[in-house]
């Protein structure tokens, strides 16, 4: 039996090594640099992961509660078995202990082989019970599809390939991103400041979050602000409005209270530090962004991750619509799908 796994992510790399420790026969195909968003991931230090991992931290949910309840034990046991020993801060968000996200490449690597063929798969064909992708040379009897989303890309990738199969895909939108404003905040750029945040859609409040947020020339950003970019992708995307809260009491001065440009920036424009009030423009885009809202619908998917017109073919990782916060839980969704993945698969295997 032959496994095609399409992409060199962190779904591709972990479902490569499970089915090296079952010494079952696969091929990975990619075009791009291997595992190019574990090295992003948590500014170079891979925020591997997250002590709390729970269904809350998911938008589209279902999926993840159920790989969380199925996995979340093995999932540690297995960096383990890699060699990737992490700790955690105190937000439960774990890194490893070199703080490298290159050395938790290193041991996702290191045991595989380097099994990867560089070609860009747009399509892929079935004959026979057997699967042929673009006019490569080899057949194969299973397909794992873990190619990601167009976050952190300056271009739309080509997602071609899933024009080939029988599936629903929802447009790609980025996420984990920050908030370009309406607003003129160009002098303020650079500040920094703790804030609490309130996302707004018609004044219902959708999300609050307290954080570091960050000025831009023409927006806002910050671990807190791209939290509220993921909801602000399911709302209509109209009177939405941020709320800013720089502080949390009036001060008779607040001239050692802000940031001495925030508070010029709040004098001239007659602002109330408690409650400033941005009117969103848009997000900023997929460059941008540390993952994407969009892909897959569940619908076109069974529980354990094949697809419903064809349970021989696998989807895992981001190409799925089940974005999560930022904390490691998405690169954690990534590597949960590609267990339940290689469960499938060993136990057909070991069936046949």
């Amino acid at each position: 039996m032959k496994i095609a796994i399409i992409g060199a992510g962190a779904s591709g790399l972990f479902l490569a090594n499970l089915l090296e420790q079952n010494n079952i026969k696969y091929t990975i195909f990619d075009d791009g640099k291997i595992g190019r968003k574990i090295l992003a991931s948590g500014n170079g230090r891979c925020n591997i992961s997250n002590l709390n991992l729970d269904k809350k931290y998911y938008h589209n949910n279902r999926l993840a509660s159920i790989l969380i309840n199925k996995h979340k034990e093995r999932l540690f046991n297995e960096f383990n078995k890699l060699n990737i020993y992490t700790k955690a801060d105190n937000e439960g968000r774990l890194y490893p202990l070199s703080e490298s996200s290159l050395s938790v490449l290193n041991a996702l690597t290191k045991n595989i082989k380097l099994n990867v063929v560089n070609l860009h798969i747009n399509k892929v064909s079935k004959k026979n019970n057997k699967y042929f992708l673009n006019d490569y040379n080899e057949a194969f009897d299973y397909v794992a599809i873990g190619i990601g989303s167009p976050s952190s890309y300056k271009q739309m990738l080509d997602y071609s390939i899933l024009e080939s199969l029988d599936l629903k895909f929802n447009k790609f939108k980025p996420s984990l991103t920050g908030f370009k404003l309406k607003e003129n905040v160009k002098t303020i750029s650079g500040v920094r400041a703790k804030a609490t945040v309130s996302l707004l859609e018609n004044d219902k409040l959708i999300h609050k979050e307290d954080g570091e947020i960050i000025f831009k020339d023409d927006g806002i950003s910050g671990i807190c602000i791209m939290n509220l970019s993921s909801y602000y992708n399911y709302t209509k995307e109209k009177n939405i409005k941020l709320i800013v809260s720089l502080v949390d009491k009036k001060y008779d001065s607040y001239i050692t209270v802000l940031n001495p440009k925030l508070l010029d920036y709040v004098n001239k424009n007659n602002l109330d530090p408690m409650k400033l009030e941005f009117n969103i423009k848009s997000t900023y885009d997929f460059e941008f962004s540390q993952v994407s809202n969009g892909g897959i619908d569940l619908s076109s998917l069974n529980d354990n991750l094949s697809l419903k017109s064809d349970n021989h073919i696998f989807f895992m990782g981001e190409v799925i619509d089940c974005d999560g916060l930022c904390g490691g839980f998405n690169l954690s969704f990534a590597f949960l799908s590609a267990i339940e993945v290689s469960e499938v698969l060993i136990n057909e295997i070991s069936n046949k």
